[in-house]
């Protein structure tokens, strides 16, 4: 993706490798998702989630959206991003911490048209993803065994 100014940016901690967060969170192929693929997306929206294509990039079908989700993964670079709407692309990067990983969660605005609507639409975003990566925290952790937080 080009450089682009992110609409938000959420910042983690996890007491773990970097490696071993990098794995958990790309570990990702066709089929059901769950705790062992496609772990950030395993208690979302849609709990019978299916991803098809691979190995990098991904589609599930989504109810309410038309045109589903679109998951990419670059394993080499411990990067994973979900794509879905018109507008809403979310990118997140383990990078090594002091203490273990950080985690890092990207908002961008990747509207082709009417992008001057998507300051209206995406208005509260950046508390929502708070919400979405304390939950992920939770998850890990508890995966993990070990302790992880909001920066």
């Amino acid at each position: 993706m080009a450089a682009k100014k992110p609409l938000c940016t959420v910042n983690a901690v996890v007491e773990a490798p970097c490696g071993v967060v990098a794995a958990l969170l790309t570990t990702v192929s066709a089929g059901p998702v769950g705790p062992d693929n496609a772990f950030f997306l395993a208690t979302g929206p849609d709990p019978a989630m299916q991803l098809r294509g691979g190995p990098n990039e991904f589609r599930a079908a989504l109810a309410g959206s038309p045109n589903g989700i679109r998951v990419e993964v670059d394993r080499a670079q411990a990067m994973l991003a979900v794509e879905g709407q018109w507008w809403f692309r979310a990118e997140c990067r383990v990078l090594p911490h002091p203490k273990g990983s950080r985690v890092t969660q990207q908002v961008f605005n990747v509207a082709t048209s009417r992008r001057w609507m998507v300051p209206m639409i995406a208005r509260g975003v950046e508390g929502k993803q708070r919400m979405s990566m304390q939950r992920l925290l939770e998850r890990i952790s508890e995966h993990l065994g070990c302790s992880a937080f909001l920066e």
